[in-house]
This record gives C-alpha cells, sequence and structure tokens, in this order.
C-alpha cells in the first residue's frame, strides 16, 4: 500500500543531535518521535512538499549567496550518485537536510503578512503551504531562541509501512 508523501520540519541542535535520534528510534521515520516537528499534511492533506520549499525558496531569494539547504545529514554517504545501490538509503530514503541559518532567521523574523506576500516566480503559493508558514514561521522562532538548526524530512511515498 502506498502512502502519501511524508515530510516535516524540525528543530534540533545540530546534525550530530538528528543522526543519533534517527539511529536510536523512531525519530528516522518520524522526526516529531525526538524533535519539536511542523508536519503540514496533518492540518491539510493536500500540502505539497514542493509548493512549502518553493515559498522558502523565494524568500532566501533577497539574500546574496544564500540557499535554501545548508546539506544533507542523513542519509550520509560520500560515495557518487552512480555508485548508489538500489537500497543504498540514498534509494530508499528517508533524507533529512539542513536549512540554512538564513531561512531559519528569514522565517522567524518576517511579519505575517512578509510571509502571506510571497509570490514564488510571481504566481500566487498554494493554498496549503501558505497556510502552513505562520506554524513553519513559529518552529523557526523557537529554533532561533533555542540556537537550533531548522531542518526539512521526506519519507518515500513509495514505500510500504
Amino acid at each position: 500500500m502506498n502512502r502519501p508523501p511524508v515530510y516535516a520540519f524540525f528543530r534540533a541542535p545540530g546534525p550530530d543531535a538528528v543522526r543519533a535520534a534517527f539511529t536510536a528510534g523512531p525519530a528516522l521515520r518520524d522526526p516529531a518521535a525526538a524533535f519539536d516537528a511542523l508536519r503540514p499534511a496533518d492540518t491539510d492533506p493536500d500540502a505539497d512538499p514542493g509548493d512549502l520549499l518553493e515559498l522558502l525558496d523565494e524568500l532566501v531569494l533577497t539574500l546574496p549567496d544564500a540557499e535554501l539547504v545548508e546539506h544533507t545529514v542523513r542519509p550520509a554517504t560520500g560515495r557518487p550518485s552512480c555508485f548508489v545501490l538500489p537500497d543504498d538509503p540514498w534509494s530508499t530514503g528517508p533524507w533529512a537536510h539542513q536549512l540554512s541559518p538564513a531561512v531559519r532567521d528569514l522565517l522567524a523574523d518576517s511579519p505575517a503578512e512578509s510571509l502571506r506576500a510571497l509570490r514564488p516566480q510571481g504566481r500566487a503559493p498554494a493554498a496549503p503551504a501558505l497556510a502552513a508558514l505562520p506554524g513553519l514561521a513559529a518552529l523557526a522562532r523557537r529554533a532561533a531562541a533555542a540556537d537550533e538548526r531548522l531542518y526539512y524530512w521526506l519519507d518515500d511515498p513509495m514505500l510500504p509501512d
């Protein structure tokens, strides 16, 4: 049985804490098991991760040299993608990416009306993505207050439970 796309944003002290929690237990399949997390699809099953990431990308476009993702935390491998095997975590997921500090800080500091005014590539954003922004901004404020980082986690929707 296929699941809908499963994704979350969460805050953590750093990549070592994320890797440790993923290794230790259920956080690998649900970051909310170990971290303060936001799962937009919990409130709107139509929430698409790509739509929300597009809004975040638009948010950092104003900064020179700002990237959305700073680096991938999981899976960790130095192997070139052409050598990835079918059972390799790079093929099967889940994946966790550390968002850049600029994303956290812009989300934490932006007024709600500025976030609602985001228009990726000049288009009106998808309603579920726009609705998720206040919760994501609140998560970013908690992360900033605790001097933590924001992460984006995605599980493969095609994998069986």
